[in-house]
């Protein structure tokens, strides 16, 4: 995704890092935001005096404790290789934790505690005066990993995180997610209060995504009709700058987003009946009527359910809902009105 215009989530996230690591930073937003992009320019910016430890959780498969190990360590010169290639990739230096062969083993069959093993690296790195960073890209991908099939590994990694940051001042730790819903569940299960910050990475407003589009050379009348009708996502963006046809990559996205709630309202009936199907229509309805969601009341179960589907964003910050997208907006009003 190209990197554009921000310039201001640019300068406030290199500025966070150049303080005293102090709390776990939630980066958030909807979905394809441009949250992972932006963060990989930050670390590019940043320089040889931080190490950056960058875990990306999209595509991996991850269902037990022993999986996670193998997320986090590697044997000692594992593949130099492959992180000159990916270094080249994301334009900064990635690392993982490395260990020799017989502490590896000792980690995978629990005889090492592997966050003893992590810290004691982060360490060695602040010794040597470099500021370590963990970034955890989508991390909701580990909510349900269990520690010897009893405690959450969520909450243990939590609480690692915390201490880390908050009591050793050690390394700074980004988390970024697009499930909203999450970091209400990580908030209410962990010992986070007082230790966490948050950071929105949205979608450009329309101002801004009109000025990039033109800057990219978009006649202004083919600019303006694109961002009345899918707003400043950018990825979407970048398909139509790049497409021959501006107007029919919209269009072209358009069915495609009214196709996706269509096989959802069928997929929802299939799994709880007509019953569940139209509490889904009703809240989408209200949403379009411009009615308050109750995100605490009884809408809860199905707007989380919306969400997870990336057919709604919800803040928790703010408390508030939205549709992800202008075209996820008008699919709903083309199907239910």
């Amino acid at each position: 995704m190209k990197f554009w215009d921000r310039e201001k989530e640019l300068a406030d996230l290199k500025r966070y890092l150049q303080t005293e690591p102090n709390a776990i930073l939630f980066v958030y937003g909807p979905k394809s935001s441009g949250k992972s992009t932006l963060l990989a320019k930050v670390a590019e910016d940043m320089g040889e005096s931080y190490r950056f430890y960058w875990y990306d959780l999209r595509g991996k498969v991850i269902s037990n404790y022993g999986d996670v190990l193998e997320v986090f360590f590697k044997e000692r010169g594992w593949s130099k290789r492959f992180l000159e290639g990916l270094s080249k990739v994301l334009k900064f230096n990635v690392h993982v934790f490395e260990l020799d062969v017989e502490e590896l083993e000792k980690v995978l069959k629990k005889e090492y505690d592997a966050f003893e093993v992590m810290e004691r690296e982060l360490v060695g790195e602040a010794k040597r005066g470099r500021v370590p960073v963990i970034v955890f890209d989508e991390i909701q991908k580990l909510r349900d990993v269990y520690i010897n099939g009893q405690r959450l590994l969520v909450s243990e990694l939590f609480n690692f995180f915390v201490r880390i940051t908050k009591v050793l001042h050690l390394a700074h730790v980004l988390v970024m997610t697009s499930d909203t819903f999450f970091i209400e569940e990580v908030y209410s299960s962990s010992a986070l209060k007082n230790t966490s910050r948050y950071y929105l990475v949205d979608y450009f407003d329309d101002e801004t995504a009109l000025r990039i589009l033109l800057d990219e050379g978009l006649p202004e009348e083919e600019a303006r009709y694109v961002i009345s009708r899918i707003g400043g996502v950018p990825w979407m963006m970048e398909e139509v700058v790049e497409s021959e046809d501006p107007r029919a990559t919209v269009e072209e996205l358009y069915r495609d987003h009214r196709a996706r709630l269509r096989e959802f309202l069928g997929r929802v009936f299939e799994e709880g009946g007509k019953e569940l199907q139209e509490k889904v229509k009703e809240v989408l309805k209200k949403m379009l009527e411009g009615e308050v969601v109750e995100i605490e009341g009884e809408d809860r179960k199905v707007v989380k359910k919306l969400v997870e589907a990336e057919l709604l964003f919800y803040d928790p910050l703010e408390g508030s809902v939205r549709f992800q997208t202008k075209l996820d907006e008008k699919a709903a009003r083309d199907l239910l009105t």
